[in-house]
């Protein structure tokens, strides 16, 4: 038995140091880079960490649900159902953002703290978000702070990018800067208020309190990043190389891959994964070329951050079916229809 214990073992201890160790320590250097030279860099190259995702990782993890779907339920049962619904979505979405573009932005920042903190609370071991009724205190716990502390630190610039996404529809909205810090404070509170909440209905729990102290690490990294360098860059650099990395572990198994174990596995993975999604990623492309092609942008037209700014109003449209698509997935079961965790028999240790 010592055999497969110690595979299983080093397999665990890869998917750490890949999954939560590096970006947590990248997190870290890139923080203090920012406090040794100053923010100037992060905002020279706030596009990049989003430009980088509509190629790898980022934007390709998203546009595998459809091929996630098809494998879990079948094509045909597919296409009847969750598809259908995911498009149908995507469209409403879209079009709220053309009718009511501040309002739909304002969901959507919403919406995108509790995808990110239910997906980071997904990947832990064990997870909040299996115990009957702390979803909600899991996902606030650890998404409310990726959104709140660039408000708080980075208020102008964080308004300079509502505005920008609202202006790709037309709307001239005047975020106040001091509005945005008091929406960052009370964002954080509540993010602060809800994982001590969750940290006192876990603390019995087998692997409780060593959770509430990983998590407490992970959002040091993260808002230390986000308190430090521009919030487009910040922001970039979590959705990529937190959010979006950690859930390829959760996909691999969905598309046939296996568990991830080791280095060889990872790239097989990446691989799988990039390709399932080419469906909806040449389509996503093409539109995003044409319109960062004719769009008369508020931005330095057809310059780097102005296509980063198109790509959120990508996130913007397809977030809500995306998440939806995800809850749907964390609750059921294609095997037996009951409830499991989404990735799989083997769970792993990501949590510290």
């Amino acid at each position: 038995m010592s055999g497969p214990t110690t595979a299983t073992a080093a397999a665990d201890r890869f998917e750490a140091l890949a999954f939560r160790i590096v970006p947590l320590v990248a997190f870290a250097a890139l923080a203090i880079a920012s406090l040794a030279t100053g923010p100037a860099w992060s905002a020279a190259a706030a596009p990049w960490p989003w430009l980088v995702s509509l190629v790898i990782v980022g934007l390709p993890h998203g546009a595998a649900d459809l091929a996630v779907t098809r494998r879990l339920c079948g094509r045909t049962a597919a296409v009847v159902g969750p598809c259908s619904g995911y498009v149908a979505l995507m469209l409403l979405a879209g079009g709220a953002f053309a009718l009511a573009p501040v309002p739909a932005l304002l969901a959507f920042v919403a919406l995108s703290g509790w995808h990110f903190g239910a997906a980071h609370a997904d990947a832990q071991t064990p997870s909040p978000a299996r115990r009957p009724g702390t979803l909600a205190l899991a996902a606030v716990a650890r998404g409310a702070p990726v959104l709140g502390i660039p408000l708080v630190a980075h208020p102008e610039a964080a308004a300079a990018v509502g505005a920008a996404v609202a202006g790709l529809a037309g709307a001239a909205p005047a975020f106040a800067p001091d509005v945005v810090r008091g929406a960052g404070v009370a964002v954080v509170s509540l993010g602060a208020a809800a994982l001590a909440a969750e940290a006192w209905r876990t603390r019995g729990d087998p692997g409780g309190p060593r959770r509430t102290r990983a998590t407490l690490v992970d959002l040091a990294a993260i808002g230390l990043l986000e308190a430090t360098t521009d919030p487009l860059f910040s922001v970039g650099c979590y959705f990529l190389g937190w959010h979006a990395w950690r859930q390829m572990r959760l996909l691999a198994p969905a598309l046939g891959c296996g568990p991830i174990t080791g280095p060889r596995s990872l790239v097989a993975a990446l691989v799988r994964i990039h390709a399932a999604a080419l469906p909806l990623l040449v389509p996503t492309w093409a539109a995003l070329a044409a319109a960062w092609w004719w769009l008369p942008f508020v931005e330095p037209a057809r310059g780097p951050r102005g296509l980063a700014i198109l790509s959120l109003v990508v996130y913007v449209v397809v977030t809500p079916s995306h998440d939806l698509l995800m809850d749907w997935w964390r609750g059921s079961d294609p095997r037996r229809g009951r409830a499991v965790a989404p990735s799989g028999s083997r769970r792993t240790s990501l949590a510290g």
